[in-house]
């Protein structure tokens, strides 16, 4: 068994460099040292990741249940929490035990923690159910930090909290396990597209090299990344960029879901792969009816609307995602429907790797045409504008253009589908720090610090504040949702776990001295708290550049 010190003291090292070879490298020297029975749970821990995504498992450890842990284990209230607090929770608690070593050495057992009893562990946390769970929990959460020294904890609280800060992306290490067993990385990543499990990977790549990492496939009921566009600023800059024969959809203002079918058996998954399907028995009806295939797994999206037809706000559909109860009466006036746009497995053949036109046939093959959403190809740009003009006069985002030729590459936003919005194109940010309210909001957090995630640190930088674009009713909720996630507070500023994703809109993005990550934001307002993406789908800093650069295609500079 290998010590967790060991893993923190690489941890440490990989986070100490800002080259990302050489975090690549530290991490793939850490896979090849450990036993091939903890090659799963290091991979992931590497990523702070408890659970592969495609894992239903969850810690169920709120903020305020670890802050409650922490302090039986350490003598500290809000107020030296708060002051010791820095931006990073992990150094955080790692600091408040250190301070405190000395009173609490003889609460420490004398076995060393490893990476399999933390694993255990934590499997434990995940597995308690029913009556006294959260006092069952807690007792397990403190076991491991009164046997961590200060190095361990941090990482553990990193792991607990999901808040890892060492610029080891998901990405890095698909190229570390690649580095690790001399396997071509784009192998690795395909595997990882198809399985959801870089921990998996990691004890296929090895075990059994590059033929074990080829027998990876989709697999029924086990949730995919979905594949992603990327943002056009107009239907003229797209043929400009790339001509040539597209499939425009209209783009739908619902939520993304995945629709799986074995037989009669129906499982739905959300795009942050989150087993859905017993809050949406209306659309498992609808898969089961008129769906004419025996194995599926298809990509589409969930909308909410009015008795005409006409799409309620993606924030309606959004409150039937994970409730089971009560579904009736509670959307008596509205209706879901399904839409479906593609195909990645049918009558257990894979087809992610046939073109988009393949794969459209087969999908028309197997569900009724209002099932499908609508579309038109050209090659041109007036057929198109005249599409993407219906698209609005119908209630929908805008349009989806994709390749003919191009295969889907899950959880990659690649140069084969784009996406073009009536609005300026949303970024989804993070809200990182609130600032209470003047007047008739000062009962309310109600100005916001936004940030995006820098994939380099694993940090999250600031990059605009903005007060616009919440109903009162909205200020109050999130109010009490971002004190749930307080960890230090200073004057008129909480400082909150980087936790809730709003999409936002900004009329302009501009280099500045005034935030660390050198960009703010012109005019920000939030659009819509987007409940369906984490922390890690946020927009990068790199993208954030990219977005900036490409203000100016059309501009002087």
């Amino acid at each position: 068994m290998t010590d967790f010190i060991y893993l923190a003291e690489v941890l440490d090292s990989i986070t100490s460099t800002s080259k990302r070879t050489e975090k690549v490298a530290l991490a793939a020297e850490f896979l090849r040292k450990v036993d091939v029975d903890e090659i799963s749970r290091t991979a992931l821990f590497l990523i702070g990741k408890v659970f592969a995504e495609s894992d239903q498992r969850t810690l169920n450890i709120s903020w305020k249940g670890f802050l409650n842990a922490l302090k039986k284990v350490v003598d500290i209230d809000d107020k030296a929490l708060s002051e010791a607090y820095e931006g990073d929770i992990g150094e955080t608690v790692a600091k408040v035990i250190e301070s405190t070593e000395e009173s609490r050495q003889s609460a420490l057992f004398s076995e060393a923690l490893s990476i399999a009893s933390v694993a255990q562990t934590l499997d434990r946390i995940a597995a308690v159910q029913g009556k006294g769970s959260v006092k069952e929990r807690q007792s397990l959460l403190i076991s491991l930090f009164m046997e961590a020294s200060p190095r361990e904890a941090r990482y553990l609280a990193a792991l607990v909290l999901e808040d890892m800060r060492t610029g080891l992306s998901e990405g890095l290490l698909a190229e570390a396990i690649a580095l690790a067993f001399g396997i071509d990385s784009s192998l690795v990543r395909r595997a990882w597209s198809f399985n959801g499990d870089l921990g998996t990977v990691a004890r296929l790549a090895s075990e059994g090299g590059p033929s074990a990492l080829q027998a990876v496939s989709v697999e029924i009921m086990r949730g995919i990344k979905p594949m992603l566009a990327n943002p056009a600023q107009d239907i003229e800059s797209l043929f400009e960029g790339q001509p040539g024969l597209y499939s425009f959809e209209l783009k739908l203002d619902g939520a993304r879901v995945q629709i799986h079918k074995a037989d009669d058996e129906v499982g739905i998954f959300s795009r942050r792969l989150s087993d859905v399907t017993e809050s949406l028995p209306d659309i498992v009806q609808v898969v089961r009816e008129r769906v004419k295939a025996r194995t599926v797994i298809l990509d589409g999206e969930v909308l909410a609307v009015d008795d005409e037809g006409k799409p309620f706000p993606f924030q309606v559909v959004m409150k039937r995602f994970g409730r089971t109860r009560d579904i009736d009466e509670a959307f008596k006036d509205t209706r879901l429907v399904l839409i479906l746009f593609d195909a990645l497995l049918i009558d257990d053949v894979q087809l992610v790797d046939e073109p988009y036109s393949e794969r459209r046939k087969r999908l028309e093959d197997i569900v009724p045409s209002d099932l499908l959403v609508e579309r038109i190809e050209s090659e041109a740009v007036d057929p198109a504008q005249a599409f993407f003009e219906k698209s609005q006069e119908l209630g929908h985002e805008g349009l989806v253009a994709k390749k003919p030729d191009s295969s889907y590459t899950p959880g990659v936003r690649g140069k084969h589908w784009f996406k073009i919005k009536h609005t300026l194109d949303t970024l989804d940010l993070v809200i990182v720090a609130a600032e209470w309210g003047h007047g008739r909001r000062k009962d309310w957090l109600s100005d916001y610090h936004l940030a995006v995630r820098d994939e380099e640190s694993g940090e999250f930088l600031v990059v605009g504040k903005t007060y616009k674009g919440f109903t009162d009713i909205e200020f109050q909720e999130i109010t009490q949702k971002l004190l749930n996630l307080k960890v230090a507070s200073q004057r008129q500023i909480v400082q909150v776990k980087p936790e809730i994703v709003v999409e936002v809109i900004a009329s302009e993005i501009q280099e500045s001295p005034t935030y660390e990550s050198g960009m703010a934001l012109r005019f920000a307002r939030i659009h819509r708290v987007r409940d369906d993406k984490g922390p890690m789908d946020a927009l990068t800093l790199s993208e954030l550049r990219e977005i900036y650069e490409k203000q100016f295609h059309f501009k002087a500079r």
